[in-house]
């Protein structure tokens, strides 16, 4: 039982690790507002296009970051899914959530 147990608090050190990483490296693009000198509260659930209101080329670096550091082959993340290109189109939400599980799983759980 005992290395049950330890093999379960590697695995949930690894989770929080990239939790970690994939929170790190969008609070890169977290910057202050202009109005009100703050930066946007970060959640797991914080889409990157709505709430976020990331700018379409910053999603697209991020995403190719992301890509680098969690091993996730690029070419399976369908970039206009998430930023159309004409931005009253309806769009899937990217989510910091999204990005961690993916992650986790060692693929793209998304479109």
């Amino acid at each position: 039982m005992e290395r049950a147990d330890c093999s379960q608090r590697r695995l949930d050190r690894v989770n929080e690790d990239i939790e970690k990483a994939v929170f790190a490296l969008v609070e890169d693009y977290n910057g202050r507002s202009i109005f009100t000198s703050r930066r946007y509260n970060l959640e797991p659930d914080t889409d990157l296009n709505n709430d976020f209101r990331m700018d379409p080329l910053d999603a697209y670096e991020l995403l190719e970051r992301y890509a680098e550091i969690s091993g996730i082959d690029p070419a399976s993340i369908t970039f206009n899914s998430y930023f159309p290109e004409d931005f009253s189109e309806a769009h899937d939400p990217l989510t910091i959530r999204l990005l961690v599980e993916s992650a986790k799983a060692g693929r793209w759980l998304g479109k």
